[in-house]
């Protein structure tokens, strides 16, 4: 995993333990980590290239969504009465896509229950860190001069996928970075 690190080098000199990193990011995710092909049904090749890939689609992505959603909620600093006051109404459309999403969980852990088919809840996280992904390109929460409503919905949006994201990852019995630990 440290090998695939290091192909973007301005990014893995900033991280203080490569090592602890990849440990988290490479071994834990390569029990998932050729994404949506990994089905009961299916017969996935062993490729560590595949497995490792930082790309959407693969394991280690859902570690690198979680740890940039939880950089942007940090940077947020909501409390609880910010979070009850926040009008979705303001959001795009593209952001109303996310809620939608974000409003299937319930359903689509049932549905991994009832089929004993942990892809299916895989499958669903990066549908979501895609949409995020997505949206978080036009509808940024810093630097936008499109008002503190909008921002606030932003922000709790961003929050709560950051929460459905840990949420299944855990489920899944993935460890979690917050954030990939740089150098001082």
């Amino acid at each position: 995993m440290q090998e695939v690190m290091r192909a973007s080098e301005a990014n893995y000199v900033q991280v203080a333990d490569p090592e602890a990193v990849a440990d988290v990011v490479g071994i834990y995710h390569s029990s998932y980590g050729a994404g949506y092909e990994w089905e009961r049904i299916n017969n996935c090749p062993f490729d560590v290239t595949r497995m490792t890939s930082l790309e959407g689609g693969k394991g280690p992505y859902l570690q690198y969504s979680h740890a940039r959603l939880c950089s942007i909620t940090r940077k947020a600093q909501l409390t609880p009465d910010q979070v009850a006051k926040a009008d979705f109404t303001l959001l795009k459309p593209h952001a109303m896509d996310i809620l939608r999403l974000m409003a299937q969980y319930p359903d689509i852990t049932s549905q991994a229950f009832k089929t004993l088919e942990p892809t299916t809840i895989l499958t669903y996280l990066f549908r979501l860190t895609h949409q995020v992904s997505s949206a978080h390109d036009v509808s940024k929460v810093l630097g936008t001069d499109e008002g503190p409503e909008v921002m606030l919905a932003r922000s709790v949006l961003y929050e709560g996928s950051c929460q459905v994201l840990e949420n299944g990852m855990r489920l899944l019995g993935r460890i979690l970075l917050e954030k990939f630990p740089l150098k001082g």
